[in-house]
């Protein structure tokens, strides 16, 4: 990957950095590329070896192709759900440390609609707002809305499936 000042970046834990430079060090004799990336939200600095930029996860932002995948796993549905609390928790952690938007949107999305059936643990709602946090930056970067309209848009696709899916529930018992 190719780095270039003033570029904005996807880092796999912190959401939207923005490249502040791009240096050369010396590193046990060798000349090393290096960037320097300031992460959107918290202003942390984060300095890295180019060349480890792709093994770190560090990549570009989510394009149309890549919003409309995030789009399926969001409005899709929760499959193979943990019912011990401890296990879900360690999956859920697994999958978040990944820093794989589509992960993230998978845990958000089982989060949520566990939320509004009333029944999430301390722990998953601290792990809510981990997973929720890089992802909301990046959608609201990538189509250039606020965080709080990609928090709408986000919870609505999330909760419509639940809501289909409650519905044929319904319309099966019914019969």
């Amino acid at each position: 990957m190719k780095f270039h000042v003033g570029q904005t970046v996807i880092h796999p834990h912190h959401g939207p950095a923005v490249v502040g430079k791009v240096m050369t060090r010396t590193i046990r004799g060798e000349q090393v590329e290096y960037a320097e990336l300031e992460v959107v939200s918290s202003k942390l600095s984060i300095s890295l070896p180019v060349a480890r930029a792709e093994e770190i996860g560090i990549r570009d932002v989510a394009g149309l192709h890549e919003l409309d995948r995030l789009a399926e796993v969001l409005s899709g549905p929760t499959v193979g759900e943990e019912p011990q609390w401890s296990r879900r928790y360690k999956a859920n952690r697994a999958s978040i440390a990944t820093g794989d938007p589509l992960q993230l949107a998978a845990v958000v999305r089982d989060l949520i609609r566990r939320r509004e059936r009333g029944s999430l643990s301390l722990g998953e709602k601290d792990l809510l707002k981990e997973a929720s946090a890089p992802l909301l930056a990046e959608i609201a970067l990538a189509v250039d809305v606020s965080e709080d309209d990609a928090r709408e848009v986000m919870h609505a696709m999330i909760m419509d499936e639940s809501r289909d899916a409650l519905d044929a529930l319904d319309r099966a018992e019914a019969v």
